[in-house]
């Protein structure tokens, strides 16, 4: 998934929540879960405009090949609060870092 990597990894965490018993069964439900993705919590999800960058890394993601390696989580360091940092240190198991965003699986 070369096109929007991120994008693609991204979306497989979207994706791989849905196939998990612990979270919602659909893309809907688990992009608006209560504070779990900041562009949805702070407003810009709303407000996006849709590249073809994105669509392409949608597209690439659904092709069902997962490049996350099973993650249900992401966070970018340096963006994310001091009390959500320290939940993903303690609490999930640490995958890889792609560009800002580290990759996480419970």
């Amino acid at each position: 998934c070369l096109v929007g990597s991120e994008m693609c990894k991204e979306t497989d965490v979207i994706l791989n929540r849905c196939l998990n018993d612990s979270f919602p069964d659909t893309v809907k439900d688990v992009v608006f879960e209560k504070s779990q993705f900041s562009p949805v919590s702070d407003g810009r999800y709303y407000s996006v405009n849709v590249s073809k960058t994105t669509k392409k890394a949608v597209d690439k993601a659904v092709s069902g090949i997962d490049n996350s390696s099973g993650a249900v989580y992401f966070m970018c360091r340096r963006l994310a609060d001091n009390s959500n940092v320290c939940w993903f240190d303690n609490s999930l198991d640490y995958l890889f870092k792609y560009g800002c965003h580290e990759f996480y699986k419970d």
